[in-house]
């Protein structure tokens, strides 16, 4: 992904770098969205309580399907768009019965790519989600649920990948990006590749 750097017309801009990548210009799915309301400093009474808070554009919520429990359903990748409710760039999928859903877009995936979540063991493409005893170790994945069926928790933001060091049993054990090594069941889900945008604080 090639970095560009604008000519510094300001002070600020001198050190700004901005990443070239293609991402869908269009509206965010109507269906998938909703307002988000932002606090600005306020109580449950509206009145400003912690001051000098607030500001920034209005955003809308993007809903993002952290559990892929849609078993053995073929997706299509329809779009990457951005997201600024979080550092990574989100992915617009599309079912065969054309329910369509946003996940997280991992890095390697693209437009027109096909991807499957599944309890049992599937292709081992990036994208593809299944539970961690059917990975081969030293996998790197992202979106890793810490209780099964309950929703991706641990590997969220940008450029994260979490390597599976081991399955004992009913355990597997993960090495985290800070070097912590954690135990989560063996049937959680987790998504194959790291998060894309990887370089979206430089």
């Amino acid at each position: 992904m090639p970095i560009l750097q604008q000519k510094p017309v300001t002070p600020s801009g001198r050190f700004y770098l901005k990443n070239k990548v293609d991402l869908a210009k269009k509206r965010p799915e109507k269906s998938l969205t909703k307002g988000h309301h932002r606090k600005k400093g306020r109580n449950t009474y509206g009145r400003i309580t912690s001051r000098r808070r607030g500001g920034g554009h209005k955003r809308l919520y993007r809903s993002i399907d952290f559990r892929r429990n849609r078993f053995g359903d073929l997706a299509k990748v329809t779009s990457i768009e951005y997201d600024p409710n979080r550092t990574a760039h989100i992915a617009l999928i599309q079912y065969g019965d054309d329910e369509k859903s946003y996940i997280l877009c991992p890095e390697g995936l693209s437009v027109g790519d096909e991807i499957i979540s599944s309890d049992k063991k599937i292709d081992f493409k990036v994208g593809n989600a299944m539970p961690l005893l059917h990975m081969p170790l030293g996998t790197k994945v992202h979106c890793v649920e810490m209780l099964p069926g309950a929703g991706a928790k641990i590997a969220r933001t940008a450029g994260s990948a979490i390597r599976l060091i081991s399955i004992d049993g009913d355990d597997a054990s993960l090495r985290l990006p800070s070097g912590e090594i954690r135990l989560v069941k063996s049937k959680c889900l987790a998504t194959i590749g790291a998060v894309g945008n990887g370089s979206h604080q430089k």
